[in-house]
């Protein structure tokens, strides 16, 4: 016979401190519940103390005893309830000692719990036996996970201002240039301090705009520099694909040469893509195709990935190319905003409990579309991502990657590249945060009936990528661009407020 988890003397205890003691109930209601006790009697006599306390009244042994029997409950073993309670009235307790009883209670009923939840997952396996192996670790992941994430035993509200001056002086005894992972781009580390551990960095991007070699060249490029491993969830790409485009962006041979294998054939290519194999040695760069699984399988390889691979506590980067709907139900009760908010929660809590980053994107709606259209006209906010609020309800960094059209170009120049991240939220700074994130007065310059005409507008900052052949380079910010144009038009930023800050 399985033995019961509960404790006879760890509830009466419990009970008649709280008879004796009622000042305890605000601290131990918040995790103490009729739940927690195991015989009905004493969760009984809880549920009526609680509601008396509630409703400020005295504790009396007789005002208990008689609420309890006009509630006509029959309890086994025929107990008098009167001479029930004044026991419990007498129990021989301490205040400390009835708080120590309230946790070992709680404690014990989640030990009840989560023994329950084995069973529930045996009868699960016995039930699914013809389902694939990655369907039955998920659904055994979610149910642990799920009874798991409802206990949050030692959470409780913190007076900032008590450990306020040890926190601060403790990171200043261990100061660093980033909040988290050094990335490959200068700009946006001086802007929003790298990546930071357990969040979501998200951009949102039109179809074949680079976003998948952006996401992969952040992740790897990232991994490599803090010196740790990463992984890419694929819900498009299999892992051939993604070799090739790697060994592609690093030896710098187009990719139909790699794919097709001629770059055997050119002994010029046979050079760069040689030379790439020493260049990539060492990295820990892992890939896993997603397309078909939903937000909780998903979840389940990033743990087991971690927890076999990576090891408890040692850091990591996430990358998780794309967010849509790929198994997840959609229909009267569950619209498709709600599946794709509840999805990019549960890459949060995934994040927050491996403390990994995870970059992502998401896709651009057609108002996103800038094929043919002049710069001027091109809008570049949160209205133009599909899903945007949530998006931007749990992402922690949210922004709009794109090619640049034509005259964008032109007018930055073609020294600071061929795409644009235009931030759109952002909970992090970075060093130079300040100088460089905000809104800047730019001279722009056009043709208008021949005559060349300067004139200055606000215009958000951004930061300039060259994506090339599956590779990418930060080319600096708009900062960088409006300093440039400072010197060509020969404006005195005192002066004219060139660059000045709103």
């Amino acid at each position: 016979m399985a033995k019961q988890i509960f404790s006879h003397q760890v509830e009466k205890h419990t009970l008649g401190g709280l008879l004796q003691y009622p000042q305890i109930f605000p601290d131990i209601d918040p995790f103490v519940t009729e739940k927690d006790f195991y015989q009905d009697v004493h969760s009984t006599i809880y549920s009526v103390a609680k509601q008396s306390l509630l409703n400020q009244e005295k504790i009396d042994k007789v005002l208990i005893a008689n609420k309890i029997k006009n509630l006509g409950i029959s309890f086994k073993d025929e107990i008098n309830i009167f001479d029930y309670v004044e026991d419990l009235f007498f129990t021989q307790i301490t205040e400390e000692a009835a708080m120590e009883s309230a946790r070992e209670l709680s404690k014990l009923r989640m030990c009840r719990e989560i023994h329950g939840t084995f069973n529930e997952g045996q009868r699960y396996i016995e039930d699914n036996l013809n389902d694939g192996v990655d369907e039955i670790i998920a659904n055994c992941d979610k149910i642990y996970g799920d009874k798991l994430e409802s206990f949050s035993f030692g959470h409780e509200p913190v007076d900032i201002f008590e450990s306020l001056e040890d926190v601060v002086e403790e990171r200043g005894n261990n100061p660093s240039e980033e909040n988290g992972f050094t990335t490959p781009y200068p700009e946006f580390n001086r802007l929003f301090g790298g990546l930071l551990p357990g969040n979501i960095y998200s951009i949102i991007s039109r179809p074949g705009e680079g976003k998948t070699t952006w996401i992969n060249d952040m992740c790897a490029k990232s991994a490599e520099i803090n010196g740790c491993p990463a992984l890419v969830l694929d819900t498009e790409m299999s892992t051939e694909e993604i070799q090739f485009r790697t060994a592609s962006a690093v030896s710098g041979v187009p990719l139909w040469y790699i794919q097709t294998g001629n770059w055997r054939q050119n002994p010029e290519m046979i050079e760069k893509v040689r030379a790439a194999w020493s260049e990539m040695k060492g990295r820990s760069y892992y890939h896993y195709p997603v397309g078909n699984m939903n937000v909780d399988e998903v979840c389940s390889v990033i743990r087991r990935w971690y927890y076999s691979k990576v090891g408890r506590g040692n850091p990591c980067i996430i990358a998780y190319d794309y967010i849509k709907l790929t198994g997840e139900k959609v229909g009267a009760n569950w619209a498709e905003y709600q599946a794709i908010g509840g999805k990019i929660d549960k890459l949060k809590k995934i994040a927050e409990e491996i403390n990994a980053p995870i970059v992502t994107a998401m896709q651009q709606n057609r108002s996103g579309e800038h094929i043919n259209k002049k710069a001027s006209n091109i809008v570049d906010d949160s209205s133009t991502a599909a899903q945007s609020d949530r998006l931007q309800w749990f992402a922690s960094f949210v922004g709009i990657f794109r090619r640049k059209v034509q005259d964008e170009i032109a007018m930055d120049s073609e020294e600071f590249g061929t795409h644009k991240l235009v931030p759109l939220k952002t909970r992090f700074q970075g060093k130079d945060a300040e100088g460089h994130q905000n809104i800047m007065r730019r001279t722009m310059v056009e043709n208008l009936g021949g005559r060349e005409v300067r004139s200055q507008r606000w215009v958000p900052n951004y930061i300039n990528f060259d994506v090339k052949n599956f590779g990418v380079e930060e080319k600096g910010s708009l900062r960088h661009i409006i300093e440039r144009e400072n010197e060509m038009y020969q404006i005195d930023d005192l002066n004219n407020n060139d660059g000045e800050l709103l």
